[in-house]
């Protein structure tokens, strides 16, 4: 009887497995038609159903961290694995994109929704109730903020047109376990989030530097005098400026000369 029931106990166990593997592989597929839809319109539709089946399976499924389903997903975990952001965009017109956000924390996965839909500079809101100022992240950073654990997200946005934005935002929870996205742990008075805009033709770098614990970035200009103001036309320059974590906000280092660029985001 013993012996029957490690039988049973293990061939249930695979049986789960199976469906797990099966389900990733199936969203996969799924998303990959999704993209290649040419009608727009249908595209999000389908686009929105795949979020919410996406969230299902997060929340069932990734228990430990990372789901195979595919390399156009961005997912980022905190460093004991119990918070997890996965995001990632779809084509809508133009050049633009529609983007999507799922944050998992220990109790809770939330769907998220982009507030940025008119391309507007949100540096000074704070926002809840799972709202969020769409990007697809790229890397993570710990650090605590009045004594819980923040996370500090370095992202890309693609709305525009013209111009391409990176961005540095602040995921935290509040006392219901809820996500809390912006902070004021930047030097700027009423800064929620870091926003830096480019022409779409440059590549601008803004990377977490493990080594020195300092976020570097290329520092960004117009190029010419008749269009300052007017970021569609600023393009990295070859010195940096980078930001280090100490007393709770991210501090300004002028002209990070031995900084180490990772590779292009």
């Amino acid at each position: 009887m013993k012996y029957k029931f490690i039988i049973i106990t293990t061939m249930f166990s695979a049986f789960l497995q199976y469906n797990k593997i099966y389900a990733q592989n199936d969203m996969q597929n799924e998303l990959n038609k999704i993209l290649a839809i040419e009608n727009v319109e249908q595209r999000i539709i389908l686009a929105d159903t795949f979020c919410a089946k996406f969230a299902k399976i997060i929340n069932v499924s990734a228990e430990d961290g990372k789901i195979d389903v595919s390399q156009r997903i961005s997912q980022l975990f905190s460093n004991d694995k119990t918070v997890g952001i996965y995001t990632w965009c779809v084509p809508t017109e133009r050049g633009m994109y529609k983007y999507y956000g799922i944050v998992k924390s220990p109790k809770e996965t939330f769907i998220l929704q982009d507030v940025n839909i008119n391309n507007k500079y949100m540096t000074d809101e704070k926002f809840v109730n799972g709202k969020w100022y769409g990007a697809v992240y790229y890397d993570i950073v710990e650090t605590s903020m009045n004594g819980k654990k923040a996370y500090t997200l370095l992202g890309n946005d693609l709305k525009g047109f013209l111009s391409n934005k990176k961005i540095i935002d602040v995921l935290s929870f509040d006392d219901e376990d809820k996500p809390v996205f912006g902070a004021e742990i930047f030097e700027e008075s009423n800064t929620y989030r870091l926003i830096f805009e480019y022409n779409a033709r440059s590549s601008m770098h803004l990377v977490y530097n493990k080594k020195q614990q300092m976020i570097v970035y290329n520092l960004l200009v117009p190029t010419n005098p008749a269009v300052e103001g007017d970021y569609r036309f600023y393009i990295p320059d070859i010195s940096c400026d980078g930001l280090i974590y100490k007393n709770g906000k991210w501090t300004r280092v002028e002209d990070v000369i031995d900084a180490i660029l990772d590779k292009d985001r």
